[in-house]
């Protein structure tokens, strides 16, 4: 059986998205009224309830978030398709929903937009900066990046780039407590550690020799946010392992310096994530491009180390 009127399929969407009937309403440009007509009608049609309704709130029902997941999928690939037999076929058009983690999001993903949108001005781009794990099919989104192992076989990953870790410290604090000779050396010092959302306390290492050496560490701030764990940085208040993309310009400059450079940590891979599809969508085909084309073979926060 399939649904009569596919505006139907795109009220329940935006309904699920908004949260309310009013909501849904106003961004489509229909009453509350018809909102609510349209969507019992859909309920009707397909004989279950997909939203459990209240004065308050609304939420989705076992089988409306079923439905919700496909419901999601073939809007998206009716607007591709409605895109590739218009004559405005040539230029990607419609919503492009991305999700980043928030301080790499901020640092380099956010300054690309003003040029990405100069270049598709058909394209309308909602960027998410967020630490946490979004379903990209259940919350509606076309892509998303991802930095460390990806777990869904559901998405397909293309590789932007890897995230090297190193601990830093200001040259200050180095000339105050010294610098480390070995990893073990690291616990006689204030650790500053990142939160996401309990302390990364375990820091591991391999020699050249390729033996490897871990440390549990400890210290007077922890935080989940990458700016403040900086700010802490560079008052002198201790070591930290942070990421390249994060640190690079304040290495380069000699704000920071690398401790142990002949050590290396587990690094993780960079990616961007979608799902999996038959034809990848042409408006995330050109935002992969567009980060690809920006980052390169070696990313810029990695110049430094292929320098040294």
């Amino acid at each position: 059986m399939l649904v009569d009127n596919i505006t139907d399929l795109r009220i329940f969407a935006q309904v699920v998205k908004e949260g309310s009937l009013s909501g849904a309403g106003r961004e489509l440009g229909f009453s509350s009224a018809l909102v609510s007509k349209r969507l019992q009608r859909l309920e009707e049609q397909l004989g279950v309830r997909l939203i459990n309704r209240s004065t308050r709130s609304l939420g989705l029902t076992e089988e409306g978030a079923k439905y919700h997941e496909y419901c999601v999928r073939v809007l998206a690939e009716l607007e591709e398709a409605e895109a590739l037999v218009t004559r405005r076929s040539t230029q990607p058009r419609g919503a492009l929903r991305v999700t980043v983690p928030a301080a790499f999001g901020r640092l380099h993903i956010a300054p690309l937009v003003p040029e990405f949108l100069r270049r598709y001005p058909e394209l309308r781009l909602t960027l998410h900066l967020s630490d946490g794990i979004v379903n990209l099919i259940d919350e509606g989104y076309d892509l998303a990046i991802r930095i460390g192992d990806m777990k869904d076989s559901n998405l397909v990953a293309r590789h932007l780039g890897v995230d090297h870790r190193y601990v830093v410290a200001t040259p200050s604090y180095v000339a105050k407590f010294g610098a480390p000779a070995r990893p073990e050396d690291l616990a006689r010092h204030n650790a500053l550690l990142f939160a996401n959302p309990s302390p990364l306390d375990q820091w591991q290492f391999v020699d050249g020799a390729g033996k490897a050496h871990g440390v549990r560490m400890s210290g007077s701030f922890e935080t989940n946010n990458c700016e403040a764990l900086r700010e802490a940085l560079l008052a002198d208040m201790g070591v930290a392992l942070r990421p390249t993309w994060d640190v690079w310009r304040d290495i380069q400059s000699g704000t920071l310096v690398v401790l142990l450079p002949e050590y290396t940590h587990p690094s993780f891979n960079i990616q961007a994530v979608y799902p999996s599809r038959r034809h990848l969508s042409q408006k995330v085909r050109v935002f992969i491009d567009l980060l690809c084309e920006a980052f390169g073979d070696t990313p810029y926060w990695e110049a430094w180390r292929a320098s040294g």
